[in-house]
C-alpha cells in the first residue's frame, strides 16, 4: 500500500445540492452559475445527477473575486 503525499488534495465530487447546502445559496443562484460561460461542467453524472469537482468550484469562486 503506498502513502500519498500530504500536499496532494483528495478529489471530492459533490452534487448540485450538496453544493447549495455548501456555499449557502439557493438551487436559484446556482441554476444563474451554471449558465455562466466559465463554470466548471460536472465531471461525472450518476443516475442523472452531476457531481463536480469541489475544487474547480472553488478555483472559478476565486476567479469571480
Amino acid at each position: 500500500m503506498s502513502k500519498q503525499s500530504s500536499n496532494t488534495s483528495e478529489q471530492v465530487w459533490f452534487t448540485s445540492h450538496q453544493l447549495c447546502g455548501l456555499l449557502g445559496i439557493n438551487r436559484t443562484t446556482f441554476w444563474r452559475w451554471k449558465k455562466h460561460r466559465y463554470f466548471p461542467e460536472p465531471d461525472i453524472t450518476i443516475i442523472g445527477q452531476d457531481r463536480y469537482d469541489i475544487r474547480k468550484i472553488k478555483t472559478f469562486l476565486q476567479s469571480k473575486l
